[in-house]
């Protein structure tokens, strides 16, 4: 794959091992979806495009709260997500199909053609599709954008003991964040919502293992090169294990936010 930023997510598997490990050790206990869908009323959606779709987590609660007859398109570059997608939309009674393919600033579909488009922690990989976002959506659509704060990749290499402050740590990131996101979705909506989950993961010395597990997951992101499949380097590891045994646990923010967009402006 050439974006080795997305290895991560070639696996349905780490990518749900990976969201078990965030509501384990949040401590925020309420789920992560219900904050930033309550009062979203998507009722309406018979059509949705899902972009950077995966395999359908935050997907899968929006579709419960779709038109009963709603289909689902998923589009994402890994194609491994396609049969856990279908089947967590499946189980909420909506149909959905899967594209593998990657989205650059061209979606292959009409003007207008979909009730809801969704991006759920995928818009920093592709933010040039945004204009194309707006066209496809219906003029009484809603556009739903998931992402993370830059703090909170910031922390958590701090966390791991990485320099925190290499702007080159965060370019993935910064591409489309809740720092940035308003900015960016402004020329092409005329209403924005933002809605945000405050949050922090905590991992004692007995927890080094699951840290170290999602520490894997998430390092493509902020450090391309990074293999998940590979062990963390030695001196990195050491580095974590003590910094566990000395401070009792290490802790650091995971807060995301959600952009609820209406009004698409068209080119």
């Amino acid at each position: 794959m050439a974006d080795t930023s997305l290895s991560s997510f070639e696996d349905p598997a780490r990518h749900r091992r990976a969201s078990d490990i965030i509501r384990r050790y949040s401590t925020n206990r309420a789920d992560v979806r219900d904050v930033l869908l309550a009062g979203l009323d998507v009722s309406f959606a018979k059509t949705v495009l899902d972009l950077g779709c995966g395999f359908g987590f935050m997907t899968e609660a929006l579709a419960r709260r779709a038109a009963p007859d709603a289909t689902f398109i998923g589009v994402d570059a890994c194609e491994a997500n396609g049969p856990a997608y279908v089947r967590r939309i499946a189980a909420t009674g909506r149909s959905a199909r899967f594209a593998c393919q990657h989205i650059a600033s061209r979606l292959d579909w009409p003007d207008h053609s979909f009730d809801l488009v969704i991006a759920s922690y995928a818009m920093y990989f592709f933010p040039d599709v945004l204009p194309e976002a707006a066209r496809v959506l219906s003029p009484d659509g809603v556009f739903f954008a998931v992402t993370h704060t830059e703090n909170s990749c910031r922390e958590l290499l701090g966390a791991a003991g990485l320099p925190a402050a290499d702007p080159r740590l965060l370019g993935n990131i910064r591409r489309f964040s809740a720092d940035n996101g308003r900015a960016l979705l402004t020329p092409w909506f005329a209403e924005i919502e933002r809605v945000d989950y405050q949050n922090q993961l905590v991992f004692g010395p007995a927890e080094y293992d699951d840290f170290l597990t999602y520490l894997r997951f998430k390092l493509p992101l902020l450090l391309p090169e990074t293999d998940p499949d590979g062990e963390i380097p030695r001196p990195l590891a050491d580095a974590i294990r003590a910094a566990l045994s000395h401070q009792r646990s290490i802790s650091f923010e995971k807060k995301d936010a959600a952009f609820r967009c209406r009004g698409p402006r068209c080119r």
